[in-house]
This record gives structure tokens, C-alpha cells and sequence, in this order.
């Protein structure tokens, strides 16, 4: 089906739309997403039971929950147990509550249905209270001195008789950084409903986010004649909710029809809800849907570099820049200081020997990935280079291969930094064979550009030990995706007694109806260059410039497949998909 979801994440992301709704019975595969206080349900009827079993919900915390009625409309909820303020006295729900909405377009946002409850605000005596329409949000705010038995469980059902035309989709992700388009190609479809649920308050519940809305385009009501001016929104509909640090549902946008311009939004909350609404009329051309984007607030700053002659040359266009002032050490994922690696964010740090010196014959590589960004800041904090010898190199990659690339041969003692076009890098450190120096502190940061070319990566960076090959099958089950660029790198562990070879065992490519490759694989050889120094430019092509999609494009792969380094591109197109392919990588 055309007319699918595909929804982007950063660093993780968890998809649902699941049919079981009791979440201490959820399967395996979503044990995960409960566990991080939140969930979309899709059911006619169920129970949800906050805390799951076995679930430690932190005190202050907020979960969030969509229910999508799936045959039929309007909930009848109740509350068969509810205990959430610790034992405070707390009469206007402020400190904790569990609050119910109904999301829907066909009332103002002043008009929505809405529940409040807390232990000094009940649930109706006499059991059940309804909520019109087919889509709901239960949000739990959790007490500060929330106690063991802090929870409640909450029981719904569809009542109405007449069944509805409507499906319903759901997605959720806690993840900082993402993109939404809908659908992925052609026209969206009628009578559905879809949200997009995300929660990225367990990562930093203190997180700002801005959003982007573009691409906006939308059946308009006035299109078929029977609509007022004030009433556009009743056909189709995007919605964006935000929930505050207390639980409560706010709604922030409601945009309807063809736009061209981009709305942002700034400052939003960790915690919001995107949703999509159709109606059953199918007007000619009803619309190509919407993008949006949303990512961390940058409140960063820049400065001007005092030393402007230590500024590097630059092998390929690109733009020299003033760097950005220091900021503090990225989390974890984003930061290495081993010899090489994967580094996924907005942001990061390498830190390779930094205040010690490094050795002769040094070789390191690490794959750079900023999600869906257009570009890279990199800057280069300090280094101890031995000058017009070792290096550092970074390359920039697209579905064609090399975008960009920069190198630094010179000791750096105040920051100085460069952009390079593109969303996935490679760094590569080098040392050559006479003496060693200091090591170096780089920075990257994603520009604010977004990328919208691709849907899909993923990176792998393996050292291959001598004793032990590697076989690779990528993707590692199923078939690979569209709009994917991803990326597989190799490298030998010690470049003075060996280097890598890389022999393909299978290869599965879309080949187009002119016998040409549609979806292509790039190879690229890492070299030590011949001639005089500096060398610094290790990164060769090995396929031909179109790339492959065959294994008869390689003749005597056996023996010219090797070098110190080997990086393959993975790079797709909108249409067809395969199995991909299979290697097996050794020192040889």
C-alpha cells in the first residue's frame, strides 16, 4: 500500500498500532516502549493498568497513552481503581491526576471533552462517564511522593451501535529527533485518523523542541460547496497537542489546506501529539499530506577564531567557518575516545589521545551520522599533529558517493572549524611511519538544514582481527528499504601486519528495466598514497563511479578487493527492494 507510515527517529524509536491493549500482557516486542511510560492502543475495548506489572513509573513522571476505537465510536470509561497522590491532599489535581481527552477536528479546541481525576477529585459515583468520538488520550501524572501502590486502572469500551468507516494508525516514539512525512508518495487516503505520539521526556524532561510544518497540502472543505470559510477544518485536519510538564493537553495548531509556506514552532514541550484527520469525502486531488520535523532548540553561539592563518585548505567546495564556542561533553553515545567507532546525534566529541601522544602507523576510522541533516559543523579544538604528515581526513557521503571532504595537517592550537554538505562522515586519523605527537579534541554539531532524500540508515564499523573473519548479511533479515543510505566500514586492527580483503559471496540489487542500477553499492578503498607528503587524501573508489548492483561488475575481487580500509555505501531509490548483500571480510 502506497499510502503508508513512515516515521524517522535519531538515536531509537519505537513503532506500535498493536491490537492487544492490556499492558500487562503486551507481547514481547512491546515490553520495551511500556516500560518508558507510555503506549498507543488500538481496540474496541480493554484495560490499562498503570503501572504495568513489573513497571517503576519515577515519581513526577508523565505517561501518555492514545486509544483508537477501531469498528465503532464514543468510549464508556471507568475507573476501577485509582490511587495516585501519595496520600497529599491535592483538591485541584495540580500535584498528580490522571486527565482524559478527546482529539478530534470537528470542535474548537475550546470545546474539547475532558476528564480530570485525582484522589480528592473521584471518578463518578456511579461508575461510567462517556467521551465522544473515536480517539483519546489518558495522560497519568505521577506524584512527586508518589507511594508503592501509586497507580490506577482504567476501563473502556466503544458503545455506539452504527460501526464507523474510519481506520485508525498510531505511532510512538521517544526519540529527540525525527521526521514525519505522510504519506511517503502520492495522495493520502480517506476516512482515517493517524497520530504520532512523541515522548521524549524520559530522555531529558526539561527538553525544548522546535517543530517544522511543511509541505503542507490538504483537501479543503470550500473545495465541494457545502463549507463556509470557518468551517475548513472539519474535512481534514493536522493537529499538534502539547502536553505539559502537569499533564495537561494543550492544543497548539490546527492547519488545514494548501499551504506553501513552513510553520514553525519553537519551544515546544518533550511531549506532544501530531494528529491527522480525514473525512469520507474524497474530493479530486485531496492532497499530498504534510512533513514535519522536529528536533532539540539550538541555543548555541558563535565566535570568531583568532587564528585565521591556521585555517586548513579544503579539498572540495565547502565553506570555512567561524567555530562554534565550546560546549560540554555529549552523552555517552555521542563520544569516543577509542580508535574509531559510530557516533549518531545532532552533536558529539572525539577525544583520541587528547594531552598524550599517539604512535607511528596509526590508523583510525569513525562513522560520523547527524539524522536527516543537510550538513556538518566540524571543529577542530586542538592537535598535535606532526605538520605535513599525519592528518585527520573527513568525508562527507551521498547516494552518489564523495560529497565532501576536508583535511587538517597542522597543529592547532585555538578551534577551527569547517561545513561539509551531507548527514553521514567518515573521520579518518593517520600517523605515518617516522614519529608520533599529540592527540586531538573534534567536534561536530548537525547545521540546521534537514535532508529529505532519504527515509532510512543504519552504520556498522567493524575491526577485523586477524584470527577471527567476518561474514556481514546486510540487512541482516528481510530486505533493505527505500530511500535507505547506509553505511558498512572495515578496518584492520594492526595496518602493519596486514590489510583487509573483502569477497562478496552475494549481491541483490534492483537492476531498472535499461539494465541499470537503480539501487547501487559504492566501494571505496582506504590507501596510504604514494608520492611526497602530505598524504592526506587515503580515500580511493574502488566500483565504478555509477556504482553496482551485480557481482559480474567485479572482476578478480580476490586480489584487488584489499586494502587498509574498505567503506561500502548503501545507496536506494523510491521504488523496489531485495535482499541485499552478503560479504565476508579477513586479514589478509
Amino acid at each position: 500500500m502506497k499510502n503508508f507510515i513512515v516515521f524517522l527517529i535519531i538515536l531509537a524509536a519505537a513503532t506500535s498500532g498493536q491490537k492487544v491493549f492490556s499492558l500487562d500482557k503486551l507481547p514481547v516486542e512491546t515490553v520495551d516502549q511500556e516500560t518508558r511510560c507510555g503506549a498507543t492502543i488500538e481496540a474496541d475495548a480493554g484495560t490499562l493498568t498503570v503501572p504495568s506489572v513489573g513497571q517503576n513509573i519515577e515519581p513526577g513522571s508523565i505517561c501518555i497513552y492514545t486509544i483508537h476505537l477501531q469498528t465503532r465510536s464514543n468510549f464508556r470509561f471507568n475507573i476501577s481503581s485509582l490511587n495516585v497522590t501519595g496520600g497529599e491532599r491535592d483538591e485541584d489535581c495540580s500535584d498528580a491526576a490522571v486527565r482524559i481527552y478527546a482529539l478530534t477536528n470537528l470542535v474548537p479546541a475550546e470545546s474539547v471533552e475532558s476528564y480530570t481525576f485525582c484522589d480528592d477529585n473521584p471518578p463518578p459515583t456511579s461508575g461510567s462517564f462517556f467521551l465522544s468520538g473515536n480517539l483519546a488520550t489518558v495522560i497519568y501524572h505521577a506524584s512527586a511522593n508518589a507511594s508503592e501502590d501509586s497507580g490506577f486502572t482504567l476501563n473502556f469500551e466503544a458503545v455506539a451501535f452504527q460501526p464507523i468507516p474510519t481506520t485508525h494508525e498510531s505511532s510512538y516514539t521517544s526519540a529527540t529527533t525525527g521526521l514525519i512525512r505522510y504519506p511517503v508518495e502520492g495522495e493520502y487516503e480517506t476516512n482515517r485518523v493517524n497520530t504520532w505520539l512523541i515522548k521524549t521526556s524520559d530522555a531529558d524532561a526539561n527538553l525544548q523542541l522546535d517543530v517544522l510544518l511543511e509541505r503542507i497540502d490538504m483537501e479543503e472543505c470550500e473545495a465541494n460547496g457545502n463549507f463556509t470559510v470557518n468551517d475548513v477544518c472539519l474535512c481534514d485536519a493536522l493537529i499538534v497537542y502539547e502536553i505539559s510538564s502537569t499533564g495537561i493537553l494543550e492544543e497548539r495548531e490546527r492547519l488545514c489546506g494548501r499551504s506553501n509556506d513552513t510553520l514553525r514552532i519553537e519551544y515546544l514541550g518533550p511531549n506532544f501529539i501530531i494528529a491527522f484527520f480525514t473525512d469520507h469525502i474524497d474530493v479530486p486531488g485531496q492532497g499530498t499530506g504534510f512533513q514535519v520535523i522536529y528536533k532539540p532548540h539550538d541555543t548555541a553561539t558563535t565566535t570568531t577564531s583568532t587564528e585565521a592563518s591556521s585555517q586548513p585548505s579544503s579539498t572540495s567546495p565547502s565553506s570555512t567557518v567561524p567555530p562554534t564556542s565550546s560546549t560540554p561533553r555529549p552523552p555517552s553515545s555521542n563520544y569516543s575516545s577509542e580508535c574509531g567507532g559510530v557516533l549518531t546525534g545532532t552533536r558529539g566529541l572525539i577525544e583520541y589521545k587528547l594531552n598524550s601522544y599517539y604512535s607511528e602507523n596509526e590508523l583510525c576510522l569513525w562513522t560520523i551520522r547527524t539524522p536527516f541533516r543537510s550538513g556538518i559543523r566540524f571543529q577542530l579544538n586542538t592537535a598535535g599533529f606532526e605538520a605535513g604528515f599525519d592528518n585527520l581526513q573527513i568525508y562527507t557521503m551521498n547516494s552518489t558517493g564523495v560529497q565532501g571532504s576536508h583535511y587538517f595537517d597542522q597543529p592547532v592550537y585555538s578551534p577551527v572549524s569547517v561545513v561539509l554538505e551531507g548527514t553521514v562522515a567518515f573521520v579518518l586519523f593517520y600517523s605515518d611511519y617516522s614519529r608520533g605527537g599529540l592527540g586531538f579534541s573534534l567536534e561536530f554539531a548537525a547545521e540546521e538544514g534537514f535532508d529529505n532524500n532519504l527515509l532510512y540508515f543504519e552504520d556498522l564499523n567493524t575491526i577485523v582481527d586477524a584470527a577471527n573473519p567476518v561474514v556481514t548479511r546486510f540487512p541482516a533479515t528481510g530486505l533493505y528499504r527505500n530511500l535507505e543510505l547506509s553505511t558498512l566500514a572495515y578496518m584492520q586492527r594492526d595496518i602493519t601486519v596486514g590489510r583487509v580483503g573483502i569477497l562478496f559471496t552475494s549481491m541483490d540489487l534492483q537492476v531498472g528495466t535499461d539494465g541499470r542500477c537503480t539501487d547501487k553499492l559504492h566501494i571505496f578503498h582506504i590507501q596510504e598514497p604514494g608520492g611526497a607528503p602530505p598524504r592526506n587524501k587515503h580515500l580511493t573508489r574502488y566500483s565504478p563511479e555509477d556504482g553496482i548492483c551485480q557481482l559480474t561488475y567485479l572482476l578478480n575481487q580476490e586480489t584487488s578487493n584489499v586494502a587498509q580500509g574498505i567503506i561500502l555505501i548503501l545507496a536506494t531509490d523510491e521504488q523496489g527492494r531485495a535482499n541485499g548483500i552478503e560479504v565476508e571480510v579477513m586479514t589478509v
